[in-house]
């Protein structure tokens, strides 16, 4: 009788420590889950920024006459330079068609592009893109 009663206690016991230790490996695993979230989040946070501080450097030199604004004969200009095409082809933007772009990047219909319309839309070209 008190053997069976000891049995049973023994493998309460087990129960209980097991339970405790598969507990401790879960709590781990969802830590480490919610770590790897936020590098996630923090990553991609970065990379737009130094997708948006490219942008700025490409709207710099894209604007020729230092206006702070594109007009359509400065975008003309800039698609005919095979360098910085490339360079906008590496950072995954397509600009194929002059005035579709300009229209897509003036979002005010003021005529020409200041450097947030331009970044915003390079944003959305590149989200568009993928």
């Amino acid at each position: 009788v008190f053997m069976g009663f000891f049995l049973v206690y023994i493998s309460i016991s087990i129960f209980g420590v097991l339970n405790i230790l598969t507990s401790v490996f879960v709590e781990s695993a969802m830590q480490s889950a919610n770590h790897y979230r936020d590098l996630l989040i923090q990553e991609k946070m970065h990379d737009k920024e130094m997708y948006a501080k490219h942008m700025r450097e490409v709207f710099k030199v894209i604007d020729v006459d230092g206006s702070g604004a594109i007009s359509p004969e400065e975008l003309e200009l800039f698609l005919g330079d095979e360098n910085l095409m490339m360079y906008l082809e590496a950072l995954e933007i397509n600009m194929v068609e002059t005035r579709s772009l300009f229209k897509l990047l003036d979002r005010d219909d003021s005529g020409t592009v200041d450097i947030e319309e331009f970044c915003e839309g390079c944003l959305r070209l590149k989200g568009d893109a993928k």
